[in-house]
């Protein structure tokens, strides 16, 4: 008797909610690393098609309501967006390889600005009786601090973009059987679930999914306003490198909380390199990026990206460093929406798996009520 206690006991917690959904969740966690690591070589083309593949879909289904077949609508689209990107490219990349070209050039001079700017700065502290700054010595420190942060960051860009290029050719080919047969290949994964399991896999999947394509568009919707907000702001501005500094803060702005210091920095630097740097300059480059980022708070962030990934601020912060000091600039993006699909996933695993217990000792329970009635 005493035995079989102790084996009902041990056989009751293996089957409790929280320890079968940990042990499934890490079981499925360890399968996503396998498969990554396998994959490795053509993750950064997938992640990018899969992108592609939330933003691009509602236009896809846009075609289906019209009763288009799936093959011909992805086409289309796909078709649309190239066009749409070869057009952009055509327009943007000799603007920004110009204005690229001018700032290896500038930086060359960028001691000399930028001890003009500290001396200027100097020389109003001192006329305002407030502390003076020693010009040559900020400068120094300054430029020697920025070289081997440069160096790095130029080093890193350079592995990492030479690591993708043969995968960028896959995205097209990948994005468009995505858009034909994603939901093909999703039902076909669906079935390999248990019978038992095959509801709550669903509606794992469909709210996980749902909650991550919602983020993906309503942060790339976001990139794209802060872009044009800044591009816009800076050429009122006088500002030099205005696309450039836009297309860079709008990508600095996906970085939860960091991102905001982040965008600073470049309007900054392209101040401090132009043929006439000033504090008034710097100051209305600030300006234009705050006042971006206001317009981003007060009316983006609510009506668009919505608090979609439901993450305490804690949590996020140390995310995005994780990702970062791990997986770089990508890690710094990818890091959110990673965790709150690993929170939605855990979430109604746990959720599906105690109504599972629970349906289960209901049923035990009427079948012991049932022998003890037919027993008297």
């Amino acid at each position: 008797m005493m035995e079989r206690r102790r084996s009902d006991r041990r056989a009751g917690a293996s089957r409790h909610p929280v320890i079968q959904t940990t042990l499934v969740f890490l079981t499925g966690l360890l399968v996503i690393l396998c498969l990554l690591f396998i994959a490795h070589p053509v993750v950064f083309a997938l992640i990018v098609s899969l992108g592609l593949y939330a933003v691009l879909t509602p236009a896809v289904d846009y075609f289906r309501d019209r009763e288009w077949p799936r093959a011909k609508a992805a086409g289309v689209v796909m078709g649309l967006a190239t066009v749409a990107l070869i057009l952009i490219a055509v327009l943007l990349y000799p603007l920004l390889m110009t204005q690229v070209h001018q700032i290896s050039e500038q930086v060359a001079h960028l001691d000399q600005q930028l001890f003009t700017v500290l001396s200027n700065t100097n020389a109003w502290l001192i006329s305002q009786d407030m502390t003076s700054i020693d010009a040559q010595q900020t400068t120094n420190m300054i430029i020697q601090r920025a070289s081997e942060e440069g160096v790095a960051t130029a080093q890193s860009m350079s592995d990492f973009f030479t690591g993708i290029a043969p995968s960028l050719l896959l995205i097209p080919l990948v994005t468009f059987f995505l858009l034909c047969d994603f939901l093909i290949f999703r039902n076909q994964v669906m079935q390999l679930l248990p019978n038992r399991h095959f509801e709550l896999g669903w509606l794992i999947y469909i709210r996980a999914a749902a909650q991550l394509q919602s983020y993906i568009r309503g942060i790339s919707i976001q990139s794209m306003i802060m872009a044009s907000i800044t591009t816009l702001g800076f050429g009122l501005a006088g500002v030099d490198y205005a696309p450039l500094l836009g297309i860079m803060i709008g990508l600095l702005n996906m970085i939860p909380f960091f991102g905001i210091s982040l965008a600073k920095i470049p309007p900054v630097v392209a101040v401090l390199i132009s043929s006439d740097p000033s504090v008034m300059q710097i100051v209305l480059a600030l300006a234009v990026v705050m006042f971006a980022q206001a317009v981003d708070n007060s009316i983006v962030i609510p009506r668009i990206v919505a608090k979609a990934a439901s993450l305490h601020p804690l949590t996020v912060m140390i995310g995005v460093m994780l990702g970062g000091y791990y997986f770089g600039f990508f890690g710094l993006i990818l890091s959110v929406p990673v965790m709150f699909s690993f929170k939605v996933i855990y979430n109604e695993l746990l959720r599906g798996l105690a109504h599972q217990v629970l349906n289960v000792r209901i049923d035990a329970q009427r079948q012991q009520r049932i022998q003890g009635e037919r027993r008297g």
